[in-house]
């Protein structure tokens, strides 16, 4: 099994997070970094590193967090492995614990997909993400809708998945990310 620790971003992680971050996630994908941090946006984010002995940067988490109709939800919004480490077990390892922080929090943990998609540029990405996730416990919440031109698809822990909708996942985008990326729409 492999070793890794999952604990708060500090400070001296950032320049290794940011490049991670930015290395991962197309631009168009991702948040100015420094949004996530400053008021109000930090009482909705939170960012996690992955650790291993090793590597004190080996992987980035930011989760986003909405209250929906009395209840606290919790979008993966990124998870990265550097690619020092990428394929060594680390997303398999840190996948439960991130469950695990989320529940210890009381919020319900869910993620978002691009849906497999045999025409997409990306197809055979799309498949190997969904079979990871899978393959980690996830399953489908049965909800997809339409973000950035893209159909998404939404997993969960069994645990999880009741009470996971479209509403709920347009209320945690709507709380969590600016307002020019948009809402997700249903299909």
């Amino acid at each position: 099994m492999v070793d890794v620790t999952l604990r708060p971003f500090e400070a001296s992680d950032r320049a290794a997070y940011v490049a991670l971050y930015e290395e991962a996630f197309p631009s168009s994908e991702r948040k100015p970094f420094d949004y996530m941090l400053t008021p109000p946006m930090r009482n909705h984010y939170e960012l996690l590193t992955v650790s291993t002995p090793t590597l004190a940067v080996a992987g980035v988490v930011i989760l986003a967090y909405a209250k929906v109709s009395g209840e606290d939800f919790a979008l993966l919004d990124y998870l990265a492995v550097s690619p020092q480490v990428r394929g060594s077990g680390i997303g398999h390892a840190v996948l439960p614990l991130i469950g695990a922080h989320c529940h210890e929090r009381g919020a319900k943990l869910f993620l978002e997909i691009e849906a497999p998609d045999r025409k997409a540029d990306n197809a055979a990405q799309r498949v190997r993400r969904k079979a990871f996730y899978l393959s980690c416990g996830l399953c489908e919440c049965g909800v997809a809708a339409k973000m950035y031109g893209t159909v998404m698809e939404l997993l969960a822990y069994p645990a999880d998945t009741e009470g996971i909708t479209l509403e709920v996942y347009q209320q945690v985008v709507k709380a969590c990310y600016p307002a020019d990326m948009g809402l997700p729409q249903g299909l």
